[in-house]
């Protein structure tokens, strides 16, 4: 444990001062970091760090910490801004808007997953989604940029599909990130090849290694949003175009044991002629998706919510709300507190569905194509140098690297 100055020491012993200091906000506490060299070297302590953390989770468990919406134009241009908003339990107030310290090479981007006050981003455009991604801490304004191993394949040259996730490693303090890259080729005959590669990056060690015995359930081609239950990434995914199987499952990776598995949705006949798009979400603790008309039906504003009541067990499956609300429901946002959902609507605004009252109300906000996530505040990366990309001639020579295959290709 970092010693604090002696003058603090004699009015207070140094457990209790850490005890007291970890359960403050983030914010107020990075603070405190310029109070003296001693209360920095106290607060940026691995040890403290990690105690405010787990703090944190157990406030975020019991319902007692503050819940953050994070979200941005998928569209930057020359506006590179994140907006940051509080959920109050009555409304959402504006915390803070923050700049985006990285930049885009389509001048679009992609929120990947966020887990203990950090969010990963990536490019949102086909030929450099998941080339580069960054992981970042909003509140301290610190990013790590990650570069991927490999753009392209001696044999397939280069691939046509990358998925992407983000997680946090509890057994090991880490955080992760995999990439599931889907090649494909013609051949002399015109007939599709195709084959895939799997690779998960360590915070902690700093380099992708490849899963050599990766068994995924066939070719196939994943959403690019992704959800995090009990343990397992989830992605939406169906088999690639050379396929006459067309059935939407969904694919998760096991991130203990790192085996993937493919799992059925129900059957949901309701919708079928409108031919919708489920979308996985996180429910209380559950795997559970969001369908509802496709945006072309008109006139319809009814969607549902099913829910795995069991993790794996195809047969827990059940619809738990159908509901009906102004406007036509297209995608969820995410949960409040107060057992709401925010869902996207078709004129774009937002609306906030009580699942109690089952009264609806219209937010002051509008979406910013899907660019939305839960967010909680903490002083993960404090400990890092201000500067967390190491090396900025590799990234410049990466993304030119990347334009010549796409202007060859």
């Amino acid at each position: 444990m970092a010693q604090i100055t002696k003058e603090t020491d004699k009015q207070f012993p140094e457990d209790i001062l850490f005890e007291v200091v970890s359960r403050l906000p983030a914010k107020s506490i990075g603070r405190f970091t310029t109070v003296s060299k001693s209360w920095y070297a106290f607060i940026r302590s691995p040890a403290f760090i990690a105690s405010h953390l787990n703090r944190s989770i157990a406030r975020n468990v019991d319902g007692d910490s503050s819940l953050y919406l994070l979200y941005m134009s998928n569209n930057l241009g020359d506006h590179r801004i994140c907006t940051v908003l509080c959920d109050n339990m009555v409304s959402f107030d504006e915390v803070h808007e923050v700049e985006l310290p990285m930049d885009f090479e389509s001048k679009t981007c992609r929120l990947v997953g966020s887990c203990n006050g950090l969010v990963c981003l990536t490019d949102d455009h086909c030929a450099f989604h998941g080339r580069i991604m960054y992981v970042w801490n909003p509140l301290l304004r610190k990013f790590k940029c990650i570069i991927g191993t490999c753009c392209c394949n001696r044999l397939y040259k280069e691939f046509t599909e990358v998925s992407v996730g983000f997680w946090y490693d509890g057994a090991k303090s880490d955080y992760k990130l995999i990439r599931i890259m889907h090649f494909e080729k013609l051949d002399f005959s015109g007939c599709v090849k195709e084959q895939y590669h799997v690779e998960v990056y360590s915070l902690n060690a700093g380099y992708w290694r490849k899963i050599d015995d990766a068994k995924l359930p066939g070719i196939i081609k994943c959403s690019h949003q992704s959800a995090f239950v009990d343990g397992a990434l989830i992605w939406r995914a169906g088999y690639s175009l050379g396929s006459e199987i067309d059935t939407d499952f969904i694919l998760s990776f096991d991130t203990r044991s790192e085996l993937f598995q493919r799992m059925e949705f129900p059957d949901f006949q309701e919708y079928r002629s409108t031919q919708e798009v489920p979308y996985l979400v996180v429910y209380k603790g559950c795997l559970a998706f969001f369908v509802s008309p496709d945006c072309e039906a008109i006139g319809s504003a009814v969607w549902s919510i099913w829910v795995m009541k069991k993790f794996g067990v195809v047969e827990s499956w059940v619809k738990k709300y159908s509901e009906e609300t102004p406007g036509k429901a297209l995608w969820p946002l995410g949960f409040t507190k107060n057992n709401e959902i925010l869902i996207d609507t078709s004129h774009g605004g937002i609306i906030a569905f009580n699942f109690e009252t089952k009264q609806t109300k219209i937010l002051n906000i509008y979406s910013y194509n899907n660019c939305w996530i839960n967010y909680t505040e903490s002083l993960v990366f404090l400990e890092e140098k201000n500067e967390l990309v190491e090396n900025r001639s590799s990234l410049e020579g990466h993304r030119t690297s990347i334009k010549e295959e796409n202007a060859s290709g």
